[in-house]
């Protein structure tokens, strides 16, 4: 879990958890045990949050045509 922590691109924009990637690896001793005890009781409780289950996706206009989808 800890290699999976440090491959995370710094320098990106926050996800729905307002959670910085930086505020991940500055301590990824502390990251990879609430990692663990967050998977564990996902296991052992058969539960996962609605808010894992959903998607948000957001348009960000680039050049071009943007009738295009490409």
């Amino acid at each position: 879990m800890g290699m999976a922590v440090r491959q995370i691109k710094s320098g990106k924009a926050a996800g729905p958890d307002d959670k910085p990637a930086e505020a991940l690896k500055s301590d990824i001793e502390a990251t990879t045990s609430m990692l663990y005890l967050l998977f564990k009781k996902i296991w052992e409780e058969e539960q996962v949050s609605m808010d894992w289950k959903e998607g948000h996706l957001i348009k960000i206009p680039k050049k071009g045509d943007l009738s295009k989808c490409e």
